[in-house]
């Protein structure tokens, strides 16, 4: 598997790029993204992978037919603007998702991401790739909504036990 940058081209190449990337995120990632999302990664253009805090990588594998996509992620505005993951079916649960989302974080120096709650495979996918929830936001819908960016240095998780929580409770309150 090899994971690379993807430069817009010029013109009819963008085009045939952009169609190709939008028909495997309607293939594979339809279930777990928004009508929004797909809405800016409709209207995307190569200007726009150009500005700062943008990347779009793909995964791809080597076939008997030549290299086919099997993962894709495209940021822009450091997560806030479209924060997309997709990974082909055969891929998933192989830590692909998470490596692309590392890749971003090293290629980009900081993301943000708002993934609702009830998406447990995007949520496990971001914890893999360190990142934390931050807080508790609301779409314009009401629909609540996590906001995970990447953990801080010296950070560390809650224990799982009341016992042990109380007793960190009680250290931080000294």
């Amino acid at each position: 598997m090899r994971i690379t940058a993807w430069r817009p081209g010029e013109g009819a190449v963008w085009e045939q790029q952009h169609a190709e990337m939008l028909a495997f995120v309607h293939r594979f990632g339809r279930k777990g993204i928004s009508a929004g999302t797909y809405r800016a990664l409709m209207r995307l253009t190569g200007r726009d992978l150009l500005l700062p805090g943008a990347s779009l990588l793909l995964a791809t594998v080597q076939t008997e037919d030549g290299p086919r996509i099997a993962g894709l992620s495209c940021i822009t505005e450091y997560g806030r603007g479209i924060g997309l993951v997709v990974v082909h079916p055969l891929y998933r649960g192989r830590g692909l998702g998470s490596g692309l989302l590392s890749r971003q974080l090293s290629t980009l120096g900081k993301l943000s991401f708002r993934v609702a709650p009830d998406n447990i495979s995007c949520l496990k996918m971001c914890f893999r790739a360190g990142f934390a929830a931050g807080g508790l936001a609301k779409t314009p819908g009401g629909k609540p909504e996590l906001m995970l960016e990447k953990k801080p240095e010296g950070w560390m998780p809650m224990p799982a036990s009341p016992e042990l929580h109380h007793a960190a409770y009680t250290l931080q309150r000294r």
